[in-house]
């Protein structure tokens, strides 16, 4: 599950606050140190994990919700230089071409025009469709239209639930630890799907291509599941992702578009983590990057790619290609960090953070 995936930290934040939690800093110094004994499990390393990410979340939510002004803009990549040295023409040329560069930049958001309260503070999966916008908000799965309105909402009995939008279903696919679900937004009526577990594991996270369902399990495996979504959803094949290291490395989180499938990666044994790229036809790997902390990640503009790291707040837009085009610094972690997001048309993208579910207009 994404609430077990974020306990992986960065190993700077992680020295920086190592004083505050002294007894769980002595258990993870004691899994580093026996990183090389074959009994000490992936699942042991973040279960201890989980417990010092749990402290630092309690930290938080306390902080001043004001400091969230406090941010840096890194532009480096596509800074343009003015020459004051050329006519002044030529200034006023370059001068516009700036502008128009820095039109195109992502972050900071606009300021949102549409915001509403979110009480469930575990909530960190929302997915769309053309009409709705569906949110987990104990002890309901809420629907909303695209003014954040609430519209439906039913009775939800379970702890973690990660939601995507089936194109081909019509229907929201909804992943708990033990059980899958469709949903009609129109009926708001969940079938139960046929998929059991792997092995007996815990199911983490969920995505959809054109043609298939993608899972993974709790566990953080190197592995993803395909399942077909026409006629019926049936088991394919495991995927393994040759390119990991299967004894320290293991699958975050991800999302499918444009027949790609974006996956954040992490090292427990580093304290390192990756953002990669992969065919979702042949799950070669395209491109990697590392990355400075925990993260979510989700597509933009059908090629693109929004990495949205926690703890150490940073935003990082990518192209097709992995290059970054844009990379956003927040100084202080505040409640208004943004866990996830999710484009809903070319001119909207809704960010979802600790206390609140925000529609900002992207251009």
């Amino acid at each position: 599950m994404y609430e077990h995936s974020i306990h992986t930290l960065n190993n700077d934040y992680f020295q920086e606050r190592s004083n505050e939690s002294p007894r769980l800093v002595n258990e993870i110094d004691l899994v580093s140190v026996q990183s090389n004994n074959r009994s000490l499990t992936k699942r042991s390393c973040f279960t201890i994990l989980n417990k010092w990410f749990r402290n630092v979340y309690q930290r938080i939510k306390c902080l001043d919700n004001g400091n969230n002004q406090q941010s840096e803009e890194i532009t480096d990549h596509q800074q343009v230089e003015l020459n004051v040295g050329k006519p002044r023409r030529d200034n006023k040329i370059t001068k516009d071409f700036q502008q128009k560069i820095q039109r195109q930049n992502l972050f900071p958001f606009q300021r949102p025009y549409r915001t509403i309260r979110i009480k469930d503070k575990t909530s960190v999966s929302i997915a769309c469709n053309d009409k709705h916008i569906i949110l987990k908000q104990k002890p309901n799965l809420c629907l909303f239209d695209k003014q954040l309105t609430l519209v439906k909402e039913i009775p939800w009995i379970y702890a973690h639930v990660d939601i995507c939008w089936s194109s081909t279903l019509d229907q929201f696919i909804l992943i708990t630890e033990k059980t899958i679900f469709t949903l009609d937004d129109n009926t708001m009526i969940l079938h139960q799907c046929q998929i059991a577990p792997i092995n007996d594991r815990e199911w983490s996270s969920g995505s959809c291509s054109d043609t298939s369902l993608y899972l993974s399990t709790g566990d953080m495996s190197t592995s993803l599941y395909e399942y077909t979504l026409r006629p019926t959803i049936e088991f394919v094949r495991e995927w393994q992702l040759l390119a990991l290291y299967s004894r320290y490395e293991g699958i975050l989180t991800f999302t499918c578009a444009n027949e790609k499938i974006a996956l954040i990666i992490s090292n427990i044994h580093a304290f390192q983590r990756r953002f990669e790229l992969y065919s979702s036809i042949t799950f070669e790997r395209l491109w990697s990057v590392p990355l400075n902390t925990v993260a979510h990640c989700c597509s933009i503009n059908n090629d693109q790619w929004i990495v949205m790291e926690l703890l150490q707040p940073r935003l990082l837009h990518f192209s097709s290609d992995g290059k970054i085009l844009q990379e956003y610094k927040i100084k202080t972690p505040t409640l208004n960090i943004i866990w996830n997001a999710i484009q809903l048309d070319k001119d909207t993208i809704a960010t979802l953070t600790m206390d609140s579910l925000n529609l900002h207009k992207l251009s």
